[in-house]
């Protein structure tokens, strides 16, 4: 019995069925399964050769010398459905027996080889998605987009060019021109409108379009308000808007107004100094008008703050009317070096929990050097206050300083949750006469019921934050560092909160035992008497009334 056991507990790799194998091959790349499992054994072989096997290769520079590729492009063609190329992979051998080549990208080649490239295309089958990156195009793009619109069986199509130096333009539309299938095309490259409407003329099935890098002619825009635009089952529209472009919004909505009847994701960049771009009440009229069936808006905007001049802004855009409510279209800001970005995308929930809509307004601090800068965040602050009231705040520097902290929240009187990455109680410094002045202040009028703290290693940071905020409910950790969960509630019980009820400490080796012998500590040591300790996954939540 003893023996039939452990000739039962032998396994083998050999042992694992094909099923297996072939869900594990699914994780690599076809260049590797070919490598390691080939020559392995006969077993592999007609693994790896069987019809029903299919390959996702990517070829690059130096990973398989000639005599490899050769020989997969011998035996292996009909295999292949992903394949992805560079500029040192001779592009001739794609051909007809490429039966089951679905998706294929070309990065970095040489764009005279281009058009003779993409008519070999023809004769894939089953051709579905196409992605072609191009460092220097010496020839007219529109070229491009003919061949291939050749191609019947396409319906997803990328072009990326980083230096376009031929003509943009496109030729009239032309009925008698081939008619593409595509349904998704995302164009990254310089590009001219109106010309290139034209060109979209010939891909009435489209439904998912980008632009990554847009460029409009200001007088174009004024002449070609006409424009003939075919995109009848456009449902996905992403754009970017340059800081060059200097489009007027009156031009942009005249753009809209032809092609939104049936938009329902629609997505802008800009980085325009017209702040039409951020007027609330010009987007509420359009989408109302124009996008009747927009269901998800995203809008990015990029502004570069003057520090000379005085900002001059005296109509507040608001973004939390009842209309923006409905659609749980939500603001976001964020101050990033010395841009301010104007954020509004779809409502996702956040750590605050906020059930009152309009008050989910938050602004973002990241990547700034407080030291240098600090003294100018006040007026980067006060001109998002221009536009909007800001109840959520996320500081994401590391180390804060606490008379940092005390200058960004001075004019922020209507914060109700707050998050920091870290902070630092002692700096090269004290507080200053007047930083004292702004936390006895911040201590009578503060409104902030909720804290969250990435990363702590002392409990005086919990002491300061608490007496920060006399009104704090809610307290999350996400971190702990050289400090435990008891030393925290001992800290928290000395202070003797009037409103905080509800902990939350991240705590990813969290299980069963854990609060079991957190419960143990504190009844032993008597540190609250009606208390809650629950396990959420990674989360681990404490309620009790502390002043009991």
């Amino acid at each position: 019995m003893e023996q039939k056991m452990i000739s039962l507990c032998r396994c083998s790799i050999e042992d694992f069925p094909n099923e297996l194998f072939y869900e594990i091959f699914n994780y690599l790349d076809g260049c590797q399964i070919h490598q390691t499992f080939s020559y392995l054994n006969s077993r592999f072989q007609q693994l790896i050769n069987s019809s029903s096997f299919q390959l996702k290769m990517k070829f690059w520079s130096n990973t398989l010398d000639d005599d490899c590729l050769n020989e997969i492009f011998c035996f292996n063609k009909q295999q292949i459905y992903s394949l992805n190329l560079n500029e040192s992979f001779s592009l001739n051998p794609i051909d007809s027996l490429f039966i089951c080549l679905e998706s294929l990208r070309i990065s970095s080649i040489n764009s005279k080889k281009l058009l003779l490239f993409l008519s070999n295309l023809q004769s894939l089958p089953r051709l579905n998605s196409l992605t072609i990156e191009i460092l220097h195009c010496n020839i007219n793009y529109p070229e491009i987009y003919y061949e291939i619109f050749t191609l019947r069986t396409l319906k997803h199509f990328k072009l990326s060019i980083d230096n376009h130096l031929a003509s943009s333009q496109f030729a009239s539309f032309n009925p008698n021109k081939q008619i593409s299938n595509l349904e998704s095309l995302v164009i990254n490259h310089e590009w001219f409108f109106p010309s290139i409407s034209n060109m979209l003329s010939y891909i009435p099935n489209l439904r998912h379009l980008t632009f990554t890098k847009t460029f409009y002619f200001h007088s174009l825009m004024q002449k070609n308000l006409s424009i003939y635009i075919i995109w009848p089952n456009l449902t996905h529209l992403s754009m970017c808007l340059s800081l060059h472009s200097r489009v007027m919004f009156e031009y942009f909505e005249v753009l809209i107004r032809k092609i939104g009847l049936n938009i329902k994701v629609f997505s802008l960049k800009t980085s325009s100094e017209n702040t039409d771009y951020l007027n609330a009440s010009r987007w509420e009229n359009l989408i109302s008008n124009s996008m009747p069936q927009l269901d998800k808006f995203y809008l990015k905007y990029s502004e570069n703050v003057n520090r000379i001049f005085n900002y001059n802004i005296d109509e507040i855009n608001d973004f939390t009317s009842s209309f923006w409510i409905k659609q749980k279209w939500i603001l976001e800001i964020e101050i990033n070096n010395q841009n301010i970005i104007f954020s509004v995308s779809p409502y996702k929930k956040q750590w605050f929990n906020q059930e009152n809509l309009s008050q989910l307004n938050q602004l973002i601090l990241s990547r700034i050097n407080f030291n240098k800068y600090n003294y100018l965040i006040t007026y980067d602050i006060n001109r998002v206050l221009n536009f909007t009231q800001i109840y959520h705040l996320e500081i994401r520097k590391e180390n804060l300083f606490i008379g940092s902290l005390l200058q960004i929240t001075n004019s922020l009187l209507e914060l109700q949750s707050l998050k920091i990455h870290s902070l630092i109680l002692e700096d090269s410094r004290n507080l200053n006469s007047k930083e004292i002045a702004i936390l006895y202040s911040i201590h009578l009028m503060s409104q902030i019921k909720k804290i969250s703290l990435e990363n702590i290693n002392d409990v005086k940071q919990i002491d300061f934050l608490m007496k920060f905020s006399p009104y704090l409910s809610f307290f999350k950790i996400d971190h702990l560092y050289k400090v435990d969960i008891i030393s925290i509630l001992k800290s928290i019980k000395n202070i003797s909160h009037a409103h905080l009820n509800s902990l939350c400490f991240h705590v990813p080796t969290a299980d069963e035992k854990m609060i079991n012998d957190l419960n143990k500590r504190i009844d032993d040591e008597k540190l609250f008497l009606d208390y809650e300790i629950n396990r959420k996954n990674e989360n681990i939540f404490f309620n009790c009334n502390l002043l009991k």
